[in-house]
């Protein structure tokens, strides 16, 4: 299994904040824990600092070379940071609880633009440029958790770029 963390550590993280929807096979939260890691490392892989330790046989995208914390600190490369693996619990519980959730298919071909309901209409405008991406969910927990190890360089591409001329 090539996720983050371990099962044992997944479940104590949701027992103590009283998830009790972390539930079932430990066979069926192994799976939802995968799919959490591979949502943070598609989600959030551009905005780690570093680089992985095993370059790209590596499967996950941590470990990393290099790497360090909002704080400046550095993340020694043999360790998964904290925020990392508990975001991805955060993940794996949407994943338990509905399957694919996270990383929904997205076809431009079958996006409705205008959608009526008796005398109330509704118009998308513009949805479609923005492509797969505007479909995905913001998790507002998992991104809180995650921040601190948020410090690679695209992370600028979010407020912008200036230019002095």
């Amino acid at each position: 299994m090539s996720a983050y963390g371990t099962l044992a550590e997944a479940n104590a993280y949701h027992l103590s904040r009283g998830n009790t929807l972390w539930a079932g096979t430990d066979e069926a939260k192994d799976i939802a824990r995968l799919r959490g890691s591979e949502y943070v490392d598609a989600t959030y892989r551009a905005q780690f600092p570093g680089w992985p330790t095993g370059d790209r046989s590596q499967l996950r995208e941590w470990p990393r070379n290099w790497a360090y914390d909002i704080y400046h600190n550095d993340i020694p490369a043999t360790e998964v940071p904290r925020e990392v693996k508990e975001s991805s619990y955060e993940a794996a519980l949407r994943e338990l609880v509905t399957p694919g959730s996270l990383q929904p298919d997205w076809n431009p071909a079958n996006q409705n633009k205008r959608e009526k309901v008796d005398v109330i209409e509704v118009e998308v405008e513009k949805m479609a440029i923005y492509g797969p991406t505007s479909v995905l969910p913001i998790v507002n927990i998992i991104r809180g958790i995650i921040r601190p190890v948020l410090t690679g360089s695209s992370l600028s591409m979010i407020a912008g770029n200036t230019a002095r001329i």
